[in-house]
């Protein structure tokens, strides 16, 4: 928060001290994520996934699915199951007699009937039911890949807005680093006017430098503000969030050091999309079988037994009886005809096959580019962070020879401020590419289908609650890849 108060407290006499203000006020709303009080902690990758987990709509809708594959993998075993079924019904009736006979009185009855009936069906043979069992496992099966997916990319996605909150903070930082910087340089060109020792033109020139800086930092400002909102898209509302800092002594590992080949035939193996896209063809493969069966005959056992009572006889003058039945037999039954209705669905099923098919080729080549997307960014993200870290060393040396200059009596403050605006542009340079590099490497996992909670705990490991000095004199080493 200091460095926003001291930008607030600028002043000039061409009147911009109001904007300043205004400025400053506009920063201090990012100040909460910038600099985050010494109390606050902030919050670590995995419980943010938790919320991802309870919370993405997107998610949520593919879990949804497993269920719904569970529920048909239920109906299809019913269908091999005895099927029962009861009936029952009561009547009051009002019955006019009219006989023709003249020796047969004519009359009118009102009376109850009732009756009840119980009928199973055991299905001996219907090849449909069959083809529907073994295809919803297949569903099944289809399902849990999809869900295996979702998981990965929840992850990736939540990572990659994650990392770019990280990255859009240190950009904030950057830009008031410059912000004060040119506040102070203003100050210092001012007071040379003032002594003759600067001309109008440098203090002009003085002046468009630091409303360039305080248009940066506003800038940066609202995208740090769009990264948090981008952020609640997938987790939900952030209230007191404060974001945290990558370790630069973090050790992220190589697995771009394996060879290109390598990764594509474990992704050709694991990518759950292409899994699942294997399944969706097993299951319209299995739906071309069970439609072709609508052709085939079925059997059934069928076995009933019932009752019918009623108060009075069929004709008149008849006593009521009560009559109870029941019998087993088989039931054959064979399509003839259905207008080519079925012959239809067969046609259909076959084009679904088809497109099943194309679905699994185009899951296929998606994977292999998303592997080898990651791979490749993985190996420029590789060398961004030699470089920044080359960088980053030689900011660290600058800045402490303008110390050393200070404190000699060789260097000027304007020095020392343009060696710490080096050093923390390359801070954030060395942070983004770091961050670069862990999110080619996590997206190469998930497009092999090798994504796990340990990933997640071990993200979590690179990360702490406040900002720590910034030396690589002796650079971390990358670990290799198990």
């Amino acid at each position: 928060m200091s460095e926003v108060c001291c930008f607030i407290g600028g002043k000039n006499r061409r009147g911009r001290g109001a904007v300043a203000v205004r400025v400053g006020s506009a920063l201090a709303v990012a100040a909460a994520f910038l600099l985050p009080a010494p109390a606050t902690h902030a919050q670590t990758f995995s419980a943010l996934l938790d919320r991802a987990v309870g919370g993405d709509p997107t998610y949520l809708g593919v879990r949804t699915g497993v269920d719904v594959a569970y529920a048909k993998k239920r109906q299809a075993v019913g269908g091999l199951l005895p099927q029962v079924n009861g009936t029952a019904n009561t009547n009051s009736n009002d019955r006019d007699y009219q006989t023709r006979a003249s020796n047969q009185p004519s009359g009118k009855d009102r009376y109850n009937s009732n009756a009840y009936q119980v009928s199973l069906t055991q299905p001996l043979w219907r090849y449909a039911n069959i083809v529907s069992l073994q295809q919803s496992w297949a569903i099944v099966e289809q399902a849990s890949h999809q869900l295996a997916g979702a998981e990965m990319d929840l992850f990736v996605r939540l990572l990659n807005a994650w990392v770019e909150l990280l990255a859009a903070r240190d950009q904030g930082l950057f830009a008031v680093q410059q912000m004060n910087a040119a506040e102070r340089n203003l100050e210092t060109v001012r007071r040379g006017e003032s002594l003759g020792t600067h001309s109008a033109p440098q203090l002009e020139e003085a002046l468009a430098k630091r409303d360039q800086a305080v248009a940066d930092a506003l800038t940066a400002e609202t995208d740090l503000q769009l990264k948090v909102a981008a952020l609640e898209l997938i987790v939900g509302p952030l209230r007191g969030f404060v974001t945290p800092f990558m370790r630069d002594d973090a050790k992220l590992s190589e697995m771009g050091l394996e060879k290109l080949e390598l990764w594509l035939e474990r992704a050709e193996t694991n990518n759950p999309n292409m899994m699942a896209a294997a399944k969706a063809l097993e299951a319209a493969s299995d739906e071309v079988r069970k439609q072709s069966a609508g052709h085939q005959p079925t059997l059934d056992l069928v076995a009933n037994y019932g009752k019918n009572s009623q108060q009075v006889g069929g004709f008149p003058g008849q006593a009521g009886y009560d009559i109870k039945t029941g019998s087993v037999g088989l039931q054959l039954n064979l399509p003839i005809f259905s207008g080519g209705t079925q012959s239809a669905k067969v046609d259909e099923a076959i084009a679904q096959q088809e497109k099943a098919r194309q679905d699994l080729e185009a899951a296929r080549r998606n994977a292999l580019l998303a592997t080898k997307q990651a791979w490749f960014t993985g190996q420029s993200a590789r060398m961004r962070v030699h470089a920044a870290t080359q960088g980053l060393k030689a900011a660290e040396s600058i800045l402490d020879v303008a110390r050393r200059g200070i404190e000699k009596g060789l260097k000027t403050e304007l020095d020392l401020m343009l060696a710490e605006q080096q050093w923390r542009a390359a801070v954030r340079d060395f942070r983004k590419a770091r961050y670069e590099l862990l999110l080619s490497n996590v997206r190469l996992k998930a497009a092999v289908g090798e994504l796990t909670h340990a990933d997640i705990a071990a993200l979590d490991a690179l990360f702490a609650n406040r900002e720590e000095p910034v030396s690589l004199r002796s650079a971390p080493k990358e670990e290799k890849a198990s």
